[in-house]
Order: structure tokens, then sequence, then C-alpha cells
């Protein structure tokens, strides 16, 4: 059978956990607003380095500044999970979309908003709204997959650079069998 479908985005197998709720109206506002970018310009970014501090004392700030990010991260779950009250397990991903399983039962060609939890230290994470299209039994599983609608540009390139660093990964790993 001849395969029409174009691929823009490399697609992996993974095994990461992710969050996601239905919307009533595909136009609806996400829910989930992400922190800038470490290292972003513009009124209220700073630069400890341009400080004049000892480089042992930047060195120890910012180690407090990302254990501070994973204490806060932990904190908002609670939230995340009033937010996004189905659970998601997601089994591949791409910059296009993804599939996975989920603990509530979802209608076809639903628009969904899905958080997904790239890595958790650091906390990593990517958010997404999309469509269901399509439902697949998988040893006794719903597998169902989701096509990304709209995404902004920084959560895209963060799942683009997570899709490749699992790729490096791998590569490294068959090197040593």
């Amino acid at each position: 059978m001849y395969d029409t479908e174009k691929r823009t985005y490399l697609r992996i197998p993974t095994r990461i956990t992710g969050h996601g709720r239905l919307l009533g109206d595909p136009s609806e506002q996400p829910v989930f607003r992400d922190a800038p970018l470490a290292g972003l310009t513009g009124p209220g970014a700073f630069d400890a380095r341009d400080a004049s501090i000892p480089e042992s004392l930047y060195t120890l700030l910012s180690s407090l500044n990302a254990k501070l990010d994973i204490l806060i991260g932990m904190l908002g779950k609670d939230q995340m999970s009033a937010d996004f009250p189905v659970d998601l397990s997601v089994v591949e991903i791409s910059g296009a979309g993804l599939r996975f399983s989920a603990s509530a039962t979802l209608p076809m060609d639903a628009d969904m908003e899905v958080v997904l939890m790239l890595s958790q230290f650091p906390l990593r994470m990517a958010g997404a709204i999309g469509k269901i299209i399509r439902a697949e039994d998988c040893d006794g599983k719903t597998i169902y997959a989701l096509d990304f609608t709209r995404i902004r540009e920084r959560d895209l390139e963060t799942i683009v650079q997570f899709v490749f660093q699992s790729q490096r990964d791998e590569i490294r790993g068959k090197k040593w069998d």
C-alpha cells in the first residue's frame, strides 16, 4: 500500500505524561501559559552576569534559581490537575501532534488543550491545542491521535528539541550496544 502522507516532523515513541481538557469552542483561549524562556531580552530582563558579581556567586544564584523553579513547579501540580482534569500517557510525539491514552473516554473530532511534561528536572512543559482525529484499540487501551491546530512557536520549538534530544540519546545508546 502506498502511503501518500507527507511528514513535516519526525515522530518518536516516548513515555511522557501530560494533562488535557476538552474545549467547548475551538477558538477558546488556552489556559496554559508557560513562563518566558530564560535569557529573554526586554524591559524586565536581567542578566546577573552584567551586575559585576563573582562567577562563584553567579553559579550559586543560578543553582538556587533552578531549585526554586522545581519547587514552584511541584506546587503548581494541584492547579494543573484542576485546570486539566484528563491525565494523558503519551506514547508518540512529534511537532505535528501526538498519540496518547487518556484517563477518560474522549469523543472523536473534539478540540482539546494539552500540556505535556517533557521533563521533570529541570521542569520543561509545552502546551498546544489540537483535534482528536483517530482512536484505536491497542492491547485493551484506547490510543487517541491528536493533531495540533494551534501551538505557540516557543512550545513547538520545545517539543522539536525534545524529539531531537531523544533521538540523539537513542543513537548514543545504540553505539554502546
